[in-house]
C-alpha cells in the first residue's frame, strides 16, 4: 500500500474511533508505520488529512449515469451503505461531519451540503422526466432523501455497532415509505429497492448523459 494511501486508512480509522480532537498526529504515524517526515510529505495538518477524508465521501459511491435517475439514486444509496459497513474512510467522514471537535474551517459540513446537492441534481432529472410527483420541488425531495438516510444510518450505527450490519434493511423500509409518495407511479414499479440490491447495482452501465 502507498504511503498516502496507509496515511489516510490509519487516520480514518483513529478519527473514527477517537474522534478528530483526541487523534495526535503521532497516533497516525505509529498507526501508519510511517515517519512524521514522511506524513508531511503528503500533508501539511491533521486537519489536511480530514480534509481529505470528507471529500473523500461521494467520489467513492459514484456510479456511471443510469437511465432511471430514480434507479441511480437508490443504488447510490446502497453503494454508500456499503461503504459505510466496510470501508474506514466512509465511516471516517460520517464521524467528522458530526464532531463538533472540528476546526470551524474544516467545513464538517461539506459532504452533507455536497449529497444534497448530487441528490437535487438527480432530482432535477426525475423531474425533467416526468418521474417525480408534482407536488415536489427537486430540493425539497433531495433534502429529504437525504435526511432520512441520515437519520437510518445513524440508528443503524447505534443499534448494530459500526458495521451497521442492519443497514440494507433499513434502506429498503426507507425507500418502501418515501417512494410511493414521491415517485410517479409510471416509474415507482419498475424500481428495485430491496435490502440486497448490491448484488444486482449494474456497475458498467452505458453512460446515457
Amino acid at each position: 500500500m502507498k504511503t498516502r494511501s496507509k496515511i489516510i486508512r490509519a487516520a480514518a480509522e483513529l478519527f473514527e474511533k477517537k474522534g478528530y480532537a483526541a487523534t495526535t498526529l503521532s497516533n497516525i504515524t505509529d498507526a501508519a508505520a510511517v515517519t512524521k517526515g514522511s506524513l508531511y510529505h503528503h500533508f501539511s495538518s491533521k486537519e489536511q488529512v480530514a480534509r481529505e477524508l470528507l471529500r473523500a465521501q461521494i467520489p467513492m459511491s459514484r456510479i456511471q449515469p443510469q437511465a432511471s435517475k430514480w434507479q441511480e439514486t437508490i443504488d447510490t444509496s446502497f453503494i454508500y451503505a456499503h461503504l459505510l459497513q466496510v470501508n474506514p474512510v466512509a465511516r471516517a467522514g460520517v464521524r467528522l461531519s458530526l464532531d463538533g471537535g472540528v476546526p470551524p474551517d474544516l467545513d464538517a459540513y461539506g459532504p452533507t451540503r455536497d449529497w444534497i446537492d448530487l441528490a437535487t441534481h438527480l432530482m432535477t432529472q426525475c423531474q425533467e422526466a416526468g418521474h417525480l410527483l408534482d407536488c415536489w420541488t427537486p430540493e425539497a425531495a433531495a433534502e429529504l432523501i437525504q435526511s432520512t438516510f441520515v437519520g437510518a444510518q445513524l440508528t443503524s450505527l447505534q443499534i448494530t455497532g459500526p458495521e451497521r450490519a442492519d443497514l440494507p434493511q433499513r434502506l429498503e423500509r426507507m425507500w418502501r415509505g418515501l417512494l410511493p409518495g414521491m415517485a410517479a407511479l409510471g416509474v415507482l414499479l419498475s424500481l428495485d429497492f430491496r435490502a440486497d440490491r448490491w448484488d444486482r447495482i449494474p456497475w458498467e452501465v452505458p453512460v446515457t448523459e
